[in-house]
């Protein structure tokens, strides 16, 4: 016949149990997706991009040398 601190260990098992899956699932959500997704390309004419669009566009494109003249 169980005592009732074995009802009081066989019940704190079950709340550890859950409480691992909620903090898993958790963790997954936050550290699974994009914390820092990546930023859309820059639209419309490139005369008017800022430095910094025209940088980041270089660097995804991969021109290096035309990096160096601005």
């Amino acid at each position: 016949m169980p005592t009732p601190l074995d009802r009081a260990m066989q019940s704190r098992n079950a709340f550890l149990g859950f409480a691992t899956i909620v903090t898993a699932v958790a963790a997954w959500s936050i550290w699974g997706g994009d914390l820092f997704p990546a930023q859309a390309d820059p639209t419309g004419d490139p005369s008017m991009w800022a430095d910094s669009e025209l940088k980041r566009w270089l660097e995804v494109r991969g021109d290096i040398r035309l990096m160096t003249t601005i």
